[in-house]
């Protein structure tokens, strides 16, 4: 019996740990820089079409963070799809064999480490959330040997054969709003090890990534009109110049909330509201 008990006070702590990844979290609205309660901010999001939440890669917190605004979504029954910037839009097959329980988590750790090359455990909560609840996963992405070949050399070296692997409409225009951003943020750190050739073939590779994104959220919007999307990437992917700004450009309408964890380079007092909606601090 006292083993029992054990157990269950274990479990409990466990799952309140990992309801909300909020608790203790400052959340900022970004329009008048006012700190809001999770009950107004969860108010919002449930009322957005797209939901994009940015990450830095590597940080763990980041992701529970990701998951928790997943959840919260997922309680209150709403249709509910998970968009992945760590998932080649080839791969979609495999991903839908994983939400429907037909690979094992060894043989979809494979199939990961193909596509990106961070720790599986950094994601792992959230991949099983999806699977045990039957959320669609969305591969987002493009080709990385040709996002890297275009970060190398450019778009123009890209063949005609390999522009037919990019999604149908995809673009590589610098004139947008996020070439600026880039600039601004970036530039001076280009300056000093390489030249401003390579920045651009930089810019490039940000704005075919981006573009590529948002084709295939638009994509899956139109294929599932009524789903909300939960879309995960990094936060210059996400920021609203870009990934939100390419899908302006095709015409996509819907509502769109831009979620971003503090990093000392974008923060609640230097990010400005045309560029995030919501900023949290742990």
């Amino acid at each position: 019996m006292f083993r029992a008990v054990q157990l269950i006070l274990v479990l409990a702590i466990t799952l309140a740990s990992s309801v909300d990844a909020h608790a203790g979290a400052v959340i900022t609205r970004m329009s008048d820089r006012q700190n809001v309660t999770l009950a107004q901010f969860n108010s919002v999001v449930e009322r957005s079409d797209l939901i994009l939440i940015g990450e830095a890669h590597d940080n763990k917190n980041h992701h529970d963070m990701q998951l928790s605004v997943i959840r919260s979504l997922w309680e209150k029954k709403l249709p509910l799809a998970i968009g992945l910037e760590m998932f080649d839009y080839s791969n979609q097959q495999q991903l839908d064999d994983w939400t429907d329980g037909k690979i094992s988590e060894q043989e979809f750790q494979a199939i990961y480490t193909k596509n990106w090359s961070l720790p599986w455990s950094l994601y792992r909560d959230i991949f099983l959330f999806a699977r045990d609840n039957h959320v669609p996963m969305v591969a987002l992405n493009i080709p990385k040997e040709l996002v890297t070949k275009v970060a190398r050399q450019g778009f123009a070296s890209l063949t005609p054969e390999e522009k037919r692997f990019l999604p149908r409409g995809t673009s590589c225009d610098l004139n947008n709003p996020h070439t600026a951003f880039l600039e601004k943020s970036f530039k001076e750190l280009f300056k000093h090890v390489t030249n401003g050739r390579v920045f651009t073939y930089f810019c490039e590779a940000q704005t075919v990534r981006n573009s590529g994104m948002a084709m295939n959220i638009a994509r899956y919007i139109k294929k599932q009109p009524g789903t909300k999307m939960v879309a995960l990437a990094g936060v210059w992917h996400a920021v609203k110049n870009a990934i939100p700004e390419q899908l302006e450009r095709q015409g996509i309408k819907q509502t769109t909330t831009v979620i971003l964890p503090e990093l000392p380079e974008l923060n609640s007092k230097n990010a400005t509201p045309d560029v995030v909606d919501y900023m949290i601090s742990q």
